[in-house]
């Protein structure tokens, strides 16, 4: 439920598609690659050496861009990968830095993340989306984008309350470290709007992106939140 759609991806794809075949030519397991890359280019949301968590990795493309923006290996850093499927690393620009967990994101707890890094993730990228059937797709996309704000911030966006919350058992603060990037794929629509303004209170500057790799007919867009604010002491 987690994760991209892996089959309806693929079955759609076509010989014409340009970044289809360029993923294909390149190395790259899925035309995502681009999208990820291009985020790169304007907003760097990834620095060398830092520590990366993908959340919906499936089929992996975001895992190998990602090590590849760290630079290379003796500049460290860490790539995890987590999805609700079946997880395998791409052998192709994937070194040992990189990581895969099979898991739900929204019970990720900071006990199963302390087994990767003690010190939070720099960035935290979601490229997470239901399978997409023209029904209650804004509304699906938002609750993921959601699923990566609180993983993020420890902020439970609307969609959530505090019943799951309650449901959950445990708080945290957010593993994304102060100064750090959010990445998050939306479906354009009602409550949109909001649930960026909202990302407004928890980073110093948030966008909007809708990438050239995005099918034509597509609503996608991703909410870029850069530069975590510090949590106000109380």
């Amino acid at each position: 439920m987690l994760s991209r759609p892996v089959v309806a991806a693929w079955t759609k794809q076509t010989l014409t598609d340009h970044f289809f075949k360029e993923a294909k030519k390149q190395g790259y397991v899925s035309r995502a690659a681009f999208k990820l890359i291009e985020i790169q280019k304007k907003h760097k949301v990834i620095k060398p050496g830092g520590k990366v968590l993908d959340l919906g990795c499936v089929p992996g493309a975001w895992l190998q861009v990602a090590c590849q923006q760290l630079g290379p290996r003796d500049r460290g850093g860490l790539v995890l990968g987590v999805d609700i499927q079946e997880v395998s690393i791409p052998p192709k620009f994937c070194d040992d830095r990189v990581s895969v967990l099979q898991a739900d994101a929204r019970l990720l707890t900071p006990e199963v993340l302390q087994a990767y890094t003690t010190d939070g993730f720099d960035t935290v990228l979601s490229d997470m989306l239901h399978f997409t059937s023209g029904v209650n797709d804004v509304e699906l996309s938002l609750e993921l984008a959601g699923t990566a704000m609180n993983v993020a911030t420890g902020h439970y966006y609307d969609l959530y309350g505090e019943a799951f919350e309650q449901q959950l058992g445990f708080k945290h603060s957010g593993f994304l470290r102060p100064g750090g990037n959010l990445v998050m794929k939306v479906y354009e629509g009602s409550g949109t709007q909001e649930f960026t303004k909202l990302m407004q209170q928890y980073f110093t500057k948030v966008v909007r992106l809708r990438v050239e790799a995005s099918r034509s007919m597509s609503r996608e867009f991703y909410a870029i939140g850069l530069g975590r604010k510090a949590a106000k002491k109380k």
